[in-house]
């Protein structure tokens, strides 16, 4: 595949979330409180804000955020939780519509492998303030648990790897790595459904698609660990990368 059939698939993915935003919003894992404690106090600007997963964990840590999300979907979602204090915002990474040095920190929660690495670490340097963070934040499956490496491979879902880890970002020293372990109680039913979210699966066609999800489905319920069972702990590794902005450095 090409450089344009990339650029291209990769597209279509990252528009396919609006479609599913109500299942989104139900099934989609939060992020624990330990992922963003080390975040500096003032405004936050949360990136690809989605249904505001992150959103609603940086409100209940204190933060007041500003939530940027371009998917009309997606947005609407998130503007019906009516979290206080929170301004949304239709917008990207590339371009964010927010005045210069007005944030405390910019936050990408499953967000930044949709954007532009050059143009988004240089947008997130104009509009952080003194000392400011660029935070990144990953929720990772743990694949080092067998029935959930079963999972993902029938999913067809990348392995962790492949997601950027620790990218080296224009204008920023190397970042601190923060590794969280944590996990979100399901139903079997409710574990399928959260694939059916994952771009991976919902951009099929459909009949690859349903066939994509009765084997998840035909899996749990035949494997020793998860057969049976009303309720599972769907385990996650969450990675926060926290980078500082180098000194002498902006333009």
């Amino acid at each position: 595949m090409n450089a344009a059939s990339d650029d291209e698939t990769r597209a279509h993915r990252a528009r396919s979330f609006g479609r599913l935003a109500a299942d989104y919003d139900r099934i989609r894992p939060g992020y624990p409180a330990a992922a963003i404690a080390a975040l500096p106090g003032g405004p936050v600007v949360d990136v690809g804000a989605g249904t505001g997963k992150l959103t609603r964990a940086l409100v209940a840590a204190g933060h007041r955020v500003v939530a940027v999300e371009p998917d009309p979907g997606m947005r609407a979602v998130l503007v019906g939780h009516d979290l206080p204090g929170v301004e949304v915002y239709d917008g990207v990474g590339e371009r964010l519509p927010v005045p210069d040095g007005a944030a405390a920190s910019v936050v990408y929660g499953q967000a930044w492998h949709w954007v532009d690495p050059d143009a988004a670490s240089a947008e997130a340097r104009r509009v952080l303030g003194p000392d400011g963070l660029l935070a990144l934040l990953w929720n990772l499956p743990d694949l080092a648990v067998d029935w959930v490496a079963e999972l993902n491979r029938i999913s067809g879902q990348p392995e962790p790897r492949e997601h950027p880890e620790a990218p080296v970002l224009p204008g920023f020293g190397p970042p601190e790595v923060i590794d969280t372990r944590w996990s979100q109680e399901l139903t079997p039913d409710e574990l399928v459904l959260l694939f059916s979210t994952f771009s991976r699966v919902s951009t099929r066609e459909p009949a690859d698609r349903q066939s994509v999800l009765e084997r998840l489905r035909d899996h749990l319920a035949r494997s020793p660990v998860t057969a049976g069972r009303a309720t599972l702990d769907y385990p996650y590794r969450c990675l926060t990368l926290l980078y500082r902005e180098l000194a002498g450095k902006r333009t």
